[in-house]
Formats: structure tokens, sequence, C-alpha cells
């Protein structure tokens, strides 16, 4: 066998053995976290039996259990779980920003493996998991569906289009303001999106932008942050920054301290910590 693979290579056998440590996404009650919040049972017609109360005035008399009221010997009520479908959209951003790492990967690795990651646990659960691919250029785009198949597909996508970019000129990456209405407009309300991002580049109107998305389908934020990043170095350093050579010193990223004053939803991906899949 080869040795470790390189931390700027986007590894398709280990998007897919991702798989084995995707815990599956909770089924009952509300699901966990914000965006796997999308698939939380809601009371409603339809779906599995939710539970039995005794009638009261006022309630529909439709919605009567007339197996339950036979045992019981009074009216009984039923309330059923509303059929909800799972969706969740994986925005991973490969902008010619996120190409970079100083420890183990590439930030846009770190992004795109931890979004497949919530991808498996999507489709374990029994949902729908769809992908947009953040580009210099603009969006790469696959629909939502369900089942395993649809994660290798967006696998490969995803190993492709990272082999892609990393050959690509650099170019002026898009802001994310231009990208996410585009999102917003191609998926159905109550989808939720999962942004994998280093958050380089938002665009003016990010805060409100995102706010306003927020509304309308459950949003979170996989911030993809590098080691300089948390822990800046001391002393100052030469740096290439497009075709220029700049001299300066690593400052601590704020872009935490931004999601949190304007409470969008975030967790903090470390990109020189990969999931552990020796186990």
């Amino acid at each position: 066998m080869n040795g470790a693979i390189s931390g700027a290579v986007l590894s398709l056998n280990r998007l897919v053995a991702l798989a084995s440590a995707a815990t599956p996404m909770s089924h009952e009650g509300l699901a966990r976290g914000q965006v796997a919040g999308l698939s939380g049972p809601r009371r409603g017609e339809g779906g599995d039996l939710y539970d039995l109360r005794p009638f009261v005035d006022g309630d529909d008399q439709r919605r009567m259990d007339p197996a339950a009221t036979a045992r019981s010997g009074r009216p009984q009520l039923r309330r059923r779980h509303e059929e909800v479908e799972r969706s969740l959209l994986l925005v991973v951003d490969m902008r010619s920003s996120m190409l970079w790492g100083t420890k183990r990967r590439f930030r846009s690795v770190a992004a795109a493996e931890s979004a497949a990651l919530e991808g498996w646990r999507c489709v374990r659960s029994g949902g729908r998991c769809g992908l947009a691919i953040l580009r210099d250029g603009g969006l790469e785009w696959r629909p939502a569906r369900p089942r395993e198949a649809a994660m290798l597909e967006i696998a490969a996508t995803l190993a492709r289009t990272h082999a892609e970019v990393m050959t690509e000129p650099e170019g002026d990456p898009r802001p994310l303001t231009d990208m996410l209405p585009e999102i917003a407009a191609r998926i159905a309300s109550g989808t939720a999106i999962l942004l994998a991002t280093g958050l380089d580049a938002p665009g003016d109107g990010f805060v409100p932008i995102v706010t306003t998305l927020a509304r309308r389908n459950p949003f979170e934020v996989l911030l993809v942050q590098d080691a300089v990043e948390t822990a800046p170095p001391s002393g100052h350093f030469s740096a290439r920054i497009g075709r220029a050579l700049s001299r300066g010193r690593f400052g601590a990223s704020r872009t935490a301290a931004l999601l949190s004053e304007h409470a969008i939803s975030f967790r903090i991906v470390r990109s020189g910590q990969p999931e552990d899949l020796s186990a």
C-alpha cells in the first residue's frame, strides 16, 4: 500500500469510508442539532402513531380512534406524526481561498470531508442529500436524492471537482453573498443547508442574507479553521497573496466571533484534526 495521502488531495476512498463513522440522526422527538432538526417528527395526520388522549369538547370527531375508544370505554383521540421528508443540502466551499493548509490537510479537504460525514448521517437516517460546490466561477449542483447511492455520487463529485480546482489558475472568488441566494432559489422551504467554509470573502450583507435564509431553511455553518487561524505564530512572515508578495504577522480569525455575535449556528472544524477512521 502507498504511504499516507497528501493533505492537498481529497480522496474518494476516504469520503466513502466516512460512512463507517456516520451515526444516523435521531428519529425520536426533535432531531439533534440545528441542521439535523430538519427531520424531527411533527404532530399531524399521517405517519406513525404518535399518541392517544381522551376526547374533549372542541376536538375533531374524525380523529377519534374506534379501537381505542372500544377498549377504554370512553372516546379517544388519535394524534399522529406528520410525514416530513428529511432533506439536507451540503454546500462545500472550494473557492481558491480554501486551497491551503499548514497541518495535516487543506481547508478545502476538511470542508469536503466534514460535509460528507453529515451527508452520510442524513442518508443513513432515511433522508435525502444534495450538493452544491462553490467554485471561483460559480456553482456546481447535484439535487437531493435518497439512499447511499446518492452519497456515493456526491463523494465522487467532491473528489473530481477538488482535483479540477487544484489545477485551475487562481481567480477572484465570488463572494458567498452572490451564491447563497442562487442556492436558496433552487431548494424547497424546509430543506436544511449545511455550509462548509472558512468564511473567506463572505461579501457585503452576509449576515442579513443568512438571517433571512435561516427563516425558510435550517442553516448551519461548518466553520473550517487552520491552526494559524486559531493559534497564530508570533513574528513576521512573507506570504504570497494573489500575485503580490507581502510581509506581515498572522492574527487570530474573528469569523467564529462574527457568527456568534449574530446568532448564526456553527460548528468548528479543525483542518489539522481529520476524522479518525483507524478503528
